[in-house]
Order: C-alpha cells, then structure tokens, then sequence
C-alpha cells in the first residue's frame, strides 16, 4: 500500500538496536554432501559474458523458500563461486551451537550444500565459507507440522510475484490483500484488460484457493486527473467511469473465480489519499455508496469492507465516531481498520499513546451500538498493520520486538472477535519508498535476498501452525502477563499464548492449566514434550510469546 498508510507520529523515537548474547558452540556433528549444480544455477549472464570477471558468490534455498516444513529437507545453492574454490559451511541454532558442517571443492562455480543431520523444527542458519575470503550465510526454518492456508484470520498483505509464491505457501496464510487499481485494468481509457493482473492473481485464488481480499482503490489520469486522486462522485462523467472500472472488476473476478470467497475493500486510507476532495468521513461514505451499490449488483456474494482507516491515535478514533454516526457502516459488510502503532507493541497504553488493545476495545464497543439492518454487529477486519525493522527512518524495532509484536498482536485481535488480520506485508520489496528509506515491514528479506526469512517469519509461521482452526475462548489472565485460550470449535484441541511485557530480558515464572502431556513451541518453532501435575504446568512467560499445545 502507499507509503503514508505507515506515517509516524512526530513524537516517535528511533529505538536502540539490542542484541542477544551467543549460546556455548558444540562439537561438529556430521559430515558434507556437495554436489554439483548445472544449467540454471550458474552465475549471472554478466560473469558468463566475461571470464575475467569477478564471482558475487550468493546462497539461495533450493526450492524457492527459506522456510522448510517437517518432510523437507533443506538445501541450498551456492552460485558464482570460483572453479575449483575449497567451500566449507556449518549450520548454527538459535543458541550458536553447530549442529552440522562440512567441507568440499567445487567443479564448477555453483554448488548445491544439503544437510546431513536430520534438523528438528526450529530457526538456524547456514553460513558458507569460500577459498579466498568470500563468506556468505543465510536464516533458515525447519517448521512444525500443522494446518496451512486453511484459516483465514491469517493473512498476509502481498503483491505476489511467481518467485515470492513459495514463501506465502511456506508461512501458510489462508487469505491475501492486495491492490486492484483502476489504472492497472484500464490502462487506456474505455479499455478493459485484465491480462497482467489474473497472472497475478490466479496463482493465489485459482490454484491455491485462497479467499482475496481486493483493494478498489487509486484514480486514473484520464479521469481524475491523477494516478493517486479518487474520483469525485458528484460529477457525472467521474462517476460514471469509476463505476464501470467497479463494475468490470467485479464481474471479470466472480466469471474467473465462481467458486472463490471473494472480498473487496473501498479505497485504502481516505485521510491520505483523498486529492483535493475533502478527508472527511462524508466525502469518503460518497464513495462507498456508489461502489458498494455497484458491488452488490455485479457480485451478491462479495464481502465489502470498508473504510480501511488509521486507528490508534485520538484524531483516527474520531473520524471513525464520525464514519459511524454518519451511516458509514451502512455500506459495508465489516469494518477494516490500520492500527499502526510502531515503534510501541499492541498493549503500551497511555494517555500520550493510545494502543492497538484500546483502540480494539472502543472498536467492539461503537461497532455494536451501530449493528446491521437485521440487528447484528459487523465484524472487524485488520487489513493492515505492522512493525518495520531497522532502516534510516524513525519508528523502527529491534527485529525480536517485531516478533513479539506481530505475535501479541494477533492473540490480542482475537480476543476482540477480529475475524481477520493481515500482516503488512509479507517480504520487502527490493526497491526503496519513494522517500529514499527502506520499507521493512517484511515478514521476510526481498527478493534480492532470496526471501531471507527474519525471525518474525519463524514466529508467524509457529503461530499459524498451533492456532489454526482454534478460536479464543473468554479466559484471560490481566496485567504484565498474558495467558490466552484457544481451542477447537469441537473443544478437544488446545493452545495457550503465554507472554510478559515487562522485561525483553528475563522470564517471568508462571503457571497455567493445562492437562495431560503437552508441547510448548517456542517462536522459533523448536519444540519439547511437557507434562502437567494436577492440571497445570510451570514454565516462563518471555517477552515473544511461547505456545503450550495439547490434546483432551
């Protein structure tokens, strides 16, 4: 989405960078496989065309994702070596210990490194060393075993190019938000063609059946003037070319995807991209009147959601009051919301800094004095927020605080009856914003890191694995630790969320219910076997939640 959806307040500070100690290194385990690789993992065609020219050495997943699940094992390529170069490569935990190596020589200037140790679930990193001083590594994950792409709480927001589609598989999101611009279906005024947009699209919705959630946004230069500038409904002929580009989405996607849970959301962030049309809620439920009438008519079954607004600090809470009372709920199916609240975690609340979990709860409470025609609450969809990783900009977080946060987040929503999140955004693009800062909000590197997975990736994939399928049940403990629910609608499976925000750097003692033998699953995916004593088990509660999984 635009840059501005992620503008900061100016009173937010940079954050320090913290590090974590490295754990104790323990003995090489095993041995080496490595083999050669042909053809289509050789050195860029630049290096080919010169002899001469010097090797950029890169590692890469084989496979396309740095992500591996259980029945996977994982392998990677290392390219633009030198022709007969001695590599050596070990694998470390999140402790440092070395759990694998080994070493070879290369015949050609790309070769294939696989594991010989059979890795449990959990985060490592591989790191090759090349003869003459080249050293490259990369973060891996050896996930959990568990439901993917089969929850649609999970989402994730991406513009998903074919090299990006093993990652999204990987993470296991059951639901995508993405762009569907006027300007990209109707590059010539009067002319519809959807040609770039359904490959894009049909790899998610056609082949892997997930349920989209579908931007209506931006304007058109032939019409409005501007690439970015809504069309001003109260004048015939800008009207009249916003509702056939609605009109032609809607149906062109419904004809294409019969079958699918198709969703659409009404331009995103008014209040800053609204052109010279006024950022009122008024001027804003102008435009969803029109294109939710449009909708209901091509598409009866689509899901439209609305008005997609900034929601943390006071002035967002007030236009969205505004949105309400002025009947803006009328023209939608959910409410969707962006709580960006960096560089703070969901629950740092404050009279000088309001909260995601505040801005929840006055949500839930104003959505229900407003219900539906047929006397039902709309549901609140988060269609976007997150947390960006270090980069020149303020508002940055320590990538371990983006992992707790993403993580809290999502057990936080839940207990407000969200019925869907989505994560901005899934990998970071390679190019900067167009203010020359980095967007690092990523789940993941770009491509030009091959989709490197941060520890946030870990975290979120862990998560999506153990609460898939469950839903948060009333039973919270209150105050610095957090203890959160979930289980299954027939009741027999069971997760716990178990935090504490009151140090990043120590743990905090604590008991939960729990019964029989269990798994606590660490955001890193590792995981062991525990038992209750008379219905409750002693752990720790960290500052990125831990998961305590079990069977009835």
């Amino acid at each position: 989405m635009e840059p501005s959806s992620r503008r900061l307040r100016a009173a937010d500070p940079p954050r320090p960078t913290r590090r974590r100690s490295a754990g104790l290194v323990a003995t090489v385990v095993t041995g080496v496989v490595l083999a050669v690789l042909l053809g289509e993992h050789g050195p860029p065609r630049s290096a080919r065309a010169d002899p001469r020219a010097s090797p950029t050495p890169s590692i890469r997943p084989i496979g396309g994702s740095g992500l591996f699940g259980p029945d996977e094992q994982p392998r990677f390529t290392v390219a633009g070596v030198e022709r007969a170069a001695d590599v050596t490569w070990k694998i470390n935990d999140t402790s440092g210990a070395i759990v694998d190596s080994g070493s070879g020589r290369t015949a050609a200037r790309s070769v294939e490194v696989q594991p010989t140790a059979v890795l449990p679930s959990g985060t490592y990193r591989v790191t090759v060393d090349v003869a003459g001083g080249a050293t490259m590594s990369y973060r891996f994950v050896r996930t959990i075993a568990g439901p993917t792409a089969e929850d649609t709480y999970f989402g994730l927001a991406v513009n998903p190019v074919a090299g990006a589609l093993p990652t999204f598989d990987a993470l296991g999101a059951g639901t995508s938000r993405q762009d569907l611009q006027w300007s990209a279906v109707e590059k010539q005024a009067g002319t519809f063609d959807f040609t770039t947009v359904d490959a894009r699209i049909d790899p998610l919705v056609r082949d892997r059946g997930l349920s989209p959630l579908f931007v209506l946004d931006y304007g058109h230069v032939a019409y409005t003037g501007s690439a970015m500038a809504p069309p001003d409904v109260s004048k015939p002929a800008q009207a009249a070319a916003w509702k056939r580009y609605v009109r032609e989405t809607v149906t062109h996607m419904r004809e294409r995807h019969p079958d699918a849970d198709l969703s659409y959301e009404v331009w995103n962030e008014w209040s800053n991209n609204h052109g010279s049309l006024p950022d009122t809620p008024a001027a804003y439920i102008e435009l969803a009147r029109v294109t939710a009438a449009v909708i209901r008519d091509a598409d009866p079954d689509a899901t439209i959601v609305g008005p997609a607004q900034n929601a943390v600090a006071g002035h967002e809470l007030r236009w969205l009051s505004e949105w309400f009372a002025a009947g803006g709920a009328d023209h939608v199916d959910a409410v969707s919301i962006h709580p960006y609240n960096q560089p703070w975690g969901p629950e740092h609340c404050e009279p000088t800094n309001p909260c995601i979990g505040e801005a929840l709860f006055w949500l839930r409470e104003t959505a229900d004095r407003y219900p539906r025609a047929d006397g039902t609450a709309l549901p609140i969809w988060i269609t976007e927020t997150g947390w960006p990783t270090r980069f020149a900009g303020q508002g940055w977080v320590d990538p371990d605080d983006q992992t707790a946060y993403v993580l809290r987040t999502y057990a936080v929503a839940a207990q407000f009856g969200v019925e869907r999140l989505y994560l901005f955004e899934m990998a970071e693009p390679s190019l900067a914003d167009p203010d020359g800062t980095a967007r690092t909000f990523g789940l993941t590197g770009s491509a030009v890191t091959g989709y490197e997975p941060k520890t946030s990736a870990a975290g979120w994939a862990t998560m999506q694995r153990v609460l898939a399928g469950k839903r948060y049940v009333p039973e919270r403990r209150v105050g610095d630790l957090s203890d959160m629910l979930f289980s299954s609608p027939d009741g027999r499976h069971h997760t716990r969320v178990v935090w504490q925000t009151s140090s990043r750097s120590t743990a905090t003692p604590v008991r939960v219910s729990m019964h029989g033998t269990g798994t606590i699953v660490e955001p890193t995916g590792s995981a062991k076997t525990v038992t209750a004593t008379d219905g409750t088990l002693a752990m720790s509660a960290k500052w990125i939640p831990r998961f305590v999984v079990w069977d009835d």
